[in-house]
């Protein structure tokens, strides 16, 4: 069964991507989802229908977006946009590619073009930086070097970010203590992870980038200790905050 750029044999339980000649022997949750969205192609399939047909142990939610996010993450970036999700009812498997357009929203911003949209997206981001130049005090941020993570999962790329009067030596142990939390993640869900370490080190900011089949998707999780400890950054707790999957 030809999906995008990727072939799904049924009987091998195999997705083999014919771009870049890679081969994925399937997990049994994510072989169960795909195969059914397969079987009901241009359907939609409710997040209820797709869990009923899960193992017990692996019948919730969360484990149904990750399944959803390695599938669309094997797909590829082009082959991904096959695979819809229809708001909060469910996802939907198209055979084709829909055709491209202008338009980057639905609701009351249907009409705007890409081009409209970027410039009320920067208009909005320099509002911000102004409003916060008035009401907070003046801090110089500078990001360090970029690192690429290497997970089961694919590659992250992971951006320590600075904060001008903060111990540099403490940041990096704090910043190294946090990858080596992601590399144990079985799934990473975000191509992007931004992260700042502030206020003495009792507060951690992050800022989530990703792909998807929607558009580019961004989610902000911060992270406070009362001790200045980073005891709290652990497995359960990436996995809570949806870091990781």
């Amino acid at each position: 069964m030809q999906i995008g750029c990727c072939w799904f044999d049924i009987k091998r339980t195999t997705l083999s991507n014919q771009q870049n000649e890679t081969s994925w022997k399937m997990p049994l949750v994510e072989f169960v989802v795909l195969e059914h969205l397969v079987r009901f192609r241009e359907q939609v399939l409710s997040k209820e229908q797709l869990l009923q047909l899960l193992p017990e142990e692996h019948r919730t939610p969360a484990k149904l977006q990750e399944a959803i996010d390695r599938l669309r993450f094997f797909l590829g970036k082009q082959s991904a946009q096959l695979l819809e999700t229809i708001d909060d009812q469910g996802f939907i498997l198209h055979t084709r590619m829909k055709p491209a357009t202008n338009h980057t929203l639905s609701g009351p911003l249907a009409g705007m073009t890409k081009q409209k949209y970027g410039l009320l997206i920067a208009q909005i981001l320099l509002l911000i930086i102004f409003i916060h130049s008035i009401f907070e005090p003046a801090e110089s941020i500078k990001p360090l070097n970029k690192r690429e993570i290497f997970t089961s999962s694919g590659i992250v790329s992971y951006y320590p970010v600075s904060n001008e009067g903060e111990p540099l030596a403490d940041m990096e142990d704090l910043s190294s203590f946090f990858i080596q939390q992601l590399e144990r993640c079985d799934t990473v869900l975000w191509d992007d992870v931004f992260v700042s370490f502030n206020h003495n080190l009792r507060v951690t900011s992050i800022v989530l980038k990703r792909e998807s089949a929607e558009g580019i998707e961004v989610k902000n999780v911060k992270g406070i200790s009362t001790a200045a400890s980073k005891d709290y950054i652990d497995q359960a707790w990436l996995k809570r905050t949806g870091i990781c999957g």
